[in-house]
């Protein structure tokens, strides 16, 4: 049971443990950081598609770690940030929670 192991782990690493982030996500994560950016400019950060880097981004919102504003200039576009670490952490605390009383149920 690695995932429980946390001794050795910063709490980037608890969030992406609990979240089941992949690699991808995990970059997207890290480049994020305190910043607000376009889907191409995180692609162009992580070299990866953008196709792909939506697919992560929109996997990242459905677990409530990201923001994502609508911006107009001549054109809709969306840019996106993370949640304050502050707020992930409550994030993580509550998901942790409810996977807690499920395990205690199914243990009865």
């Amino acid at each position: 049971m690695q995932f429980l192991d946390i001794e050795d782990k910063d709490e980037h690493e608890i969030v992406f443990d609990v979240f089941d982030l992949n690699d991808l996500q995990k970059s997207i994560f890290d480049t994020l950081d305190d910043q607000t950016l376009t889907v191409q400019e995180i692609s162009d950060a992580v070299d990866r598609n953008r196709s792909t880097v939506q697919r992560s981004l929109q996997e990242m919102l459905d677990k409530d770690l990201l923001m994502r504003e609508g911006k107009t200039d001549r054109t809709v576009y969306y840019v996106y940030t993370s949640l304050p670490m502050d707020e992930i952490r409550e994030v993580t605390s509550d998901v942790l929670e409810e996977w807690h009383q499920n395990v205690q149920e199914k243990l009865g």
